[in-house]
This record gives structure tokens, sequence and C-alpha cells, in this order.
């Protein structure tokens, strides 16, 4: 893949989004994933899932923190990039999940 092919499904985006709002939804839509509750928990339990279902190599490490790692094909410099899972105590459902 490169970054002239990469594409995004919409689709698919929009539905984790949901999916993972609904883990700590609150009234009036809201979400509340206090780190290291269950609500966190559970939302980190969903992502990982997702990432090795993409195929990247997960380690969690001793404070919580997913690491993904997907190997390049090139020799080129590595990328990265970073969010988080939790949220405020009533975040948006936005909150975290789409933050870089």
């Amino acid at each position: 893949m490169t970054l002239s092919n990469l594409r995004i499904n919409i689709d698919r985006l929009v539905k984790s989004i949901e999916e993972l709002a609904e883990i700590g939804a609150i009234d009036g839509g809201g979400v509340c994933r206090m780190a290291l509750s269950d609500e966190d928990r559970r939302g980190r339990d969903l992502v990982v899932g997702w990432m090795r279902k993409l195929g990247l190599d997960v380690t969690i490490d001793q404070l919580g923190n997913v690491i993904g790692i997907r190997a390049g094909l090139e020799s080129g410099k590595p990328v990265m990039t970073g969010s988080h899972i939790d949220t405020v105590a009533s975040g948006g459902r936005y909150d975290g999940n789409l933050g870089v």
C-alpha cells in the first residue's frame, strides 16, 4: 500500500466510532470511559481486537497503553501516531478516538 492508493472506508470508520461510543455511553449522547475503569478496559479490549484483526502485533504495557506495530514493506522511516481510548467524565462520542 502506498499513499497514492490509501483509502478510508467511511462506513467502517463511522461504524467503529459508534461501536466504541456504546461503551460507557451516558444520557445525552456523551461517553464516560474514565482511565482504568471497567469501561476503559472494555474499550481497550475492543480496539485491541480490531488491531489484531488487521494483523498488527499488539502489546499492552504495565500502564495499560496499547501499542500496535505493523511492519513496513519498505526500508524507509517509520510512521507513528497516537491517541487515547479513555474519556473525560462526560466526553463526547469523539473524545479520544479521533485525537492524534
